[in-house]
């Protein structure tokens, strides 16, 4: 056997054999690793977010940086480490700088064959918890709408403060937090994150009638799914595309001819806009309907060009997309750990230049006014709703159009802030030890420069905020307040 030969069927069984090396969720990482890795997560952050200090002082968040390096005490496990640096990010006040799990932990959790699952779902407003759905439809009192009082002995308020000092948002948008929160599994997921399982974990809540009641909440493990696939579930799987994108973008006519909706979950890259909003203003101008509602509760934002073509068929004036939009710096130290950045080293190259208060600007987007469609604009009432899902790229779109008499904002605040973000480029960081991602923004942008500058969301003309009673009924209170409010326009 000649050598090359015998070499290269040494490396295929060594591959194989260490691919078959199974993933220790449970593995620790040493004092010193966690700390190299901290270092790297602190300096990068300060040498290249744009944000950094917009929502609380450089002493302030130097404190944080330094408080966090502090719980640093002995060695951790990947989870322990990233709420270490959650509970940090957090409180930076930037809704796009997130930390995530690294991609060996990501493809863990997917392969797992059974998970303990959180049983209720929630609905929190205002420091107000209601249940808005119970896996086990055979409890009978904790059903939706039960009013929570208490979770594990502690009374819902601390929880919830608890809860979102690890959920980013921008300035610390209460509403954006309490969204989240609210939307599928995802209270019990940070909730378990965080605390683990209890022995003794008990909901604290009240019936339709003012009684206090005590429940033990133990978690739903799902039945494993061993059977074959079926023929049926093989024809879905060729048709995915289509009902994915009628499940992000949608235009429904109502059969009065009064008005319209048009649900829009996101504006991603990967969803057909250009053809979609197209047809869509063109059917609209066709059958002249008077009314347009737009669903963006759900909507957190995607490519700004998508975002702008949009506001292309609704906006009576040319508009731009933010009065500034700048980042720090065009090159990084760092530059092994963050994906793409040689091409996004050149790209801000070309795309900025440097003024006199330092940053690097985006200048074209800083003059550029985007004129408006002529062919099939839309001239109705427009009806824009809003919620604190509502992010980024969505906000703009709220904000910008908000001025517009034609068109009122119903809801609640947007999750993104109304003075500005920190977005365009978000490359991901890895840390070279643990593995784990954070999202970094490289953009700052302010939309309104006269606006404040205090995170707030974008503020609806008519504030829909729900009632216990909504969520006993399952109503759609939004929507139902906005097809009040065509009746009473058409009086």
């Amino acid at each position: 056997m000649k050598w090359w030969i015998g070499l290269f069927m040494g490396i295929v069984l060594y591959s194989c054999k260490t691919g078959r090396v199974a993933f220790n969720p449970q593995k620790k990482f040493s004092l010193q690793q966690l700390q190299a890795d901290y270092h790297l997560f602190r300096n990068i952050l300060e040498e290249r977010h744009p944000s950094l200090y917009w929502y609380t002082s450089k002493a302030v968040i130097d404190s944080v940086f330094d408080n966090g390096y502090l719980q640093l005490k002995d060695s951790l496990t990947e989870p322990e480490f990233r709420r270490v640096l959650t509970k940090v990010a957090t409180q930076i006040g930037c809704g796009h700088t997130s930390v995530r799990a690294s991609k060996k932990y990501t493809k863990y959790l997917d392969t797992l064959k059974t998970k303990d699952v959180f049983p209720v779902y929630v609905k929190t407003w205002n420091d107000t918890m209601a249940v808005a759905y119970n896996i086990f439809k055979n409890d009978s009192s904790l059903v939706r709408g039960a009013l929570i009082d208490s979770v594990g002995g502690k009374p819902v308020k601390t929880v919830l403060d608890s809860l979102r000092s690890y959920i980013p948002a921008d300035g610390g948008n209460r509403t954006a937090k309490d969204q989240r929160l609210s939307t599928g599994t995802y209270f019990g997921a940070l909730y378990t994150w965080i605390y683990g399982w209890p022995r003794d974990l008990r909901f604290g809540f009240r019936d339709s009638t003012g009684t206090s009641h005590e429940r033990l909440i133990r978690p739903y493990r799902p039945p494993v799914d061993t059977s074959r696939k079926s023929h049926a579930v093989s024809k879905q799987q060729r048709e995915p595309r289509s009902r994915r994108l009628q499940e992000e973008r949608s235009l429904i006519i109502d059969s009065s001819g009064r008005f319209a909706t048009m649900e829009l979950n996101s504006f991603s890259e990967k969803l057909k806009l250009r053809s979609f909003f197209r047809q869509s203003f063109r059917k609209l101008r066709r059958q002249k309907i008077p009314n347009l509602v737009v669903d963006l509760r759900s909507n957190g934002g995607g490519r700004v060009g998508n975002s702008n073509l949009f506001m292309k068929y609704l906006s009576n004036r040319p508009f731009k997309l933010a009065d500034s939009l700048y980042a720090r710096t065009r090159s990084s130290a760092y530059s092994r750990f963050i994906s793409n950045d040689l091409a996004l080293k050149w790209f801000m190259r070309l795309a900025t230049h440097k003024k006199t208060d330092g940053y690097f600007h985006f200048t074209w987007y800083e003059k550029h006014y985007f004129r408006p469609k002529k062919k099939n604009h839309y001239e109705g009432l427009v009806y824009l709703l809003s919620g604190g899902n509502s992010f980024s790229a969505t906000s703009l779109v709220i904000g910008g159009l908000k001025a517009q008499q034609n068109i009122i904002v119903l809801g609640e605040p947007t999750g993104g802030g109304a003075y500005g973000n920190s977005a365009l480029l978000i490359p991901d960081v890895t840390l070279p030890a643990t593995k784990i991602r954070f999202r970094l923004p490289l953009f700052r942008m302010v939309r309104d420069k006269h606006l404040p500058k205090d995170g707030q969301g974008v503020q609806p003309e008519i504030l829909v905020q729900p009632t216990i009673e909504d969520i006993r009924r399952g109503r759609d209170y939004k929507m139902e307040k906005v097809k009040e409010q065509i009746r009473s326009s058409e009086k």
